[in-house]
């Protein structure tokens, strides 16, 4: 399908990705389990939701496979990234994913990004270091490796996945399925975890919402937009996760997060205003 240009329903797919991603922090701050069984649980009901509510039918391609698994590994990497360095550097590692679009891009149609994206690019990740400043440290090097390579990852799922031979919808079941096998042999080592109710709820929501629904409407989104765009696009998820822990956990947002936040904000606004000048 040829890529849109100009503000379409496919940016407001993407959109509510990232909102939808943006509450994870919200369901499971609470959850006291660890990083395998919260990713292998959420991803468990996300695939029920998905198989449940969405009529797709499967397709069992290499090239799916292969968007499947690396969807995967980077969901891995995020995690153990998490719990080996600090939650600004892992995000703010994890988006250099923007760099890796414009390389695989480069690299597949053999010619030079266009500047307005590396200022794009420029802009963003200025805004996310600000924004995390407080939390960014040197401490950690495997975490942040790990943070990389998750960005490396993601950066694959969003321009793969613009590929004539995709088919987001069966990708991300594979990512599921991988993530919920992946925690059935950790619970096959560690059989005595014992999960609450409380914590069997929010992962469960974390599944349907941040998950499921973002899972679909992802698919959808991808379908008409390039994946540079779809990328700049969910990065309003690292700045919109500390908004509802401001507005719901009652967790400040400092000044510092709070000039990111802008630039971040200014990046998303500059790139939808040089695509619709292109159009």
């Amino acid at each position: 399908m040829e890529r849109q240009k100009g503000l379409t329903k496919y940016h407001f797919y993407v959109a509510i990705t990232a909102l939808c991603w943006s509450t994870g922090g919200l369901f499971i701050k609470s959850v006291e389990q660890s990083g395998f069984l919260i990713v292998g649980a959420e991803a468990f009901f996300a695939l029920v939701f998905c198989l449940l509510f969405q009529r797709h039918r499967f397709q069992w391609t290499k090239f799916v496979l292969m968007t499947g698994f690396f969807q995967f590994l980077m969901q891995i990497c995020f995690v153990f990234a998490n719990l080996l360095t600090t939650v600004g550097n892992t995000i703010v590692l994890q988006y250099t994913s923007m760099i890796f679009v414009l390389i695989y891009q480069s690299l597949d149609k053999r010619r030079l990004p266009k500047p307005y994206q590396l200022l794009v690019i420029v802009l963003a990740l200025t805004g996310m270091v600000t924004f995390f400043f407080d939390q960014l440290s040197w401490d950690g090097l495997l975490g942040n490796i790990l943070a990389i390579a998750s960005g490396a990852f993601l950066g694959a799922q969003f321009y793969l996945n613009t590929k004539e031979q995709a088919d987001a919808n069966s990708s991300l079941y594979i990512q599921y399925f991988l993530c919920a096998l992946t925690t059935l042999f950790y619970l096959v080592v560690h059989p005595s975890i014992q999960v609450s109710v409380s914590d069997g709820l929010y992962l469960l929501a974390a599944g349907i919402v941040t998950n499921g629904i973002s899972g679909i409407f992802f698919a959808k989104g991808i379908e008409g937009i390039s994946g540079f765009t779809a990328n700049i696009i969910c990065m309003s998820e690292a700045v919109l996760a500390p908004i509802w822990a401001f507005l719901f956990l009652h967790e400040r947002l400092s000044p510092a997060a709070c000039i990111g936040a802008v630039l971040i904000g200014s990046a998303l606004v500059y790139n939808s205003i040089r695509e619709v000048k292109e159009t």
